[in-house]
């Protein structure tokens, strides 16, 4: 009983310290590893697994959009919630259909966001919402200021994917 105690006050004291882009990149690899599992439960026939992987995967998506605040995030935050919205359309089919292929259009949009948020580097959305609450302008970052980082590097246009989104694919930060 104080065992699970102590791991999970751990558990909290860890999540509650890491940056806000290490936080992203962690709900992003969960999905990314909900969706190759539950591409093996479909190839498997376990329904009730990928449900489950899917259900998870699907709730992540739902947190981050939800997490979005257009008036700070502007532009990136509305193609941002397109992206998510799009994510949470191929889990339901993931769900209705068990066709693989709905898993592979979502990596293919998660792929790149996963990689651009790994190269953002830790604190810089700290550093900036403690920039704004001062009302200083927001600086590029420290020692890299002159680098940028397109966080919204997404895929080619997915075949099948639902018209009206194809301008999503072009966004630029």
């Amino acid at each position: 009983m104080y065992g699970n105690h102590g791991v999970q006050r751990y558990k909290e004291t860890n999540i509650n310290s890491i940056s806000r882009e290490k936080m992203i990149v962690m709900l992003y690899e969960r999905m990314q590893s909900d969706l190759l599992g539950a591409a093996k439960a479909i190839g498997a026939d376990d329904r009730v697994e990928m449900t489950r992987l899917v259900n998870h995967s699907q709730r992540i998506v739902s947190e981050l959009r939800g997490a979005l605040d257009h008036t700070i995030g502007g532009e990136v935050s509305r193609n941002l919630e397109s992206l998510y919205d799009y994510l949470f359309h191929e889990h339901l089919q993931v769900l209705v259909d068990q066709d693989e292929a709905h898993i592979r259009n979502s990596l293919r949009v998660l792929e790149p966001l996963l990689d651009a948020w790994r190269q953002i580097p830790s604190g810089t959305g700290d550093r900036a919402a403690m920039e704004r609450a001062k009302g200083t302008p927001i600086s590029a970052g420290p020692e890299n200021a002159n680098e940028t980082t397109d966080v919204t590097a997404v895929p080619e246009p997915v075949p099948d994917m639902p018209s009206g989104r194809e301008s999503l694919l072009s966004v630029s930060a």
